[in-house]
């Protein structure tokens, strides 16, 4: 039987960085649903940030695949979402104890669960997960950052954000010895519907309207993905570039 969606990924290193510290994974089942795509940017250092998202993502794969219901089952789903985080969170955190090199390092961590006729999202940081519906992209996740505090403060406008010296400061993430607050949520599913989770190496350089209109005018997760890519390119380049595209029919 094939599958009521289409899905593609695509991580670049950018033009600055001398490695790329995002990871990425998905977790297909025997059959369509459940399915997960997952998206982490490391921080740290090169091999610190690789390996806090390299650690966060493998844990959650192995996880979910062992704890995920086959069926709808909207509390659990989302309690085991935040039990996964808080656990992926200590596995990280243990890590950078293990080695001197390794303190400091941390993850975000955005998790999209996908039924049949829902999604469920965790999520820590500043990485995206956005929806394109009726041709309008909203962006369903709110980043964990000082910058974001300081909108919703009214100290600053929404506008300033791509210029401010503290925009990547993170106010969650994982590799935190503290119990941790993800964004849990529930959206119901429409014919159509077009997901993206992103690394900020994208949402961070291009604009949301120049998202939206790529999502828009492209059939082909793979394509989309390139030119997502692309056009993070275009603008810089100056960070780690992670795009994954899932398409309903």
């Amino acid at each position: 039987m094939s599958k009521k969606f289409k899905f593609a990924a695509l991580s670049h290193i950018g033009l600055v960085r001398h490695g790329n510290e995002d990871n990425y994974g998905f977790i297909e089942f025997s059959q369509d649903f459940p399915f997960v795509a997952i998206v982490a940017d490391g921080m740290g250092g090169h091999l610190n940030g690789e390996l806090a998202s390299k650690v966060a993502v493998e844990y959650v794969q192995d996880k979910l695949s062992k704890d995920l219901p086959l069926e709808i089952d909207s509390e659990n789903i989302l309690h085991i979402l935040n039990d996964v985080i808080q656990k992926a969170n200590i596995k990280v955190y243990l890590q950078s104890l293990e080695s001197p090199k390794n303190r400091g390092m941390g993850t975000t961590l955005t998790i999209a669960v996908f039924y049949e006729d829902s999604v469920y999202i965790a999520h820590i940081g500043d990485s995206r997960c956005f929806l394109l519906r009726n041709h309008y992209l909203e962006t369903l996740t709110k980043d964990h950052t000082v910058v974001e505090k300081m909108i919703e403060a009214g100290t600053i406008s929404p506008v300033e954000i791509h210029k401010h010296p503290q925009r990547h400061v993170l106010t969650q993430a994982l590799g935190s010895p503290e119990y941790l607050q993800p964004d849990l949520l529930h959206i119901d599913l429409r014919k159509r519907d077009r997901f993206l989770l992103s690394s900020d190496g994208l949402h961070g350089y291009v604009e949301d309207k120049e998202i939206e209109n790529i999502l828009m005018h492209s059939n082909d997760p793979e394509e989309t993905c390139q030119e997502l890519v692309n056009q993070a390119l275009e603008k810089g380049g100056k960070d780690n570039i992670t795009v994954l595209n899932l398409f309903f029919d």
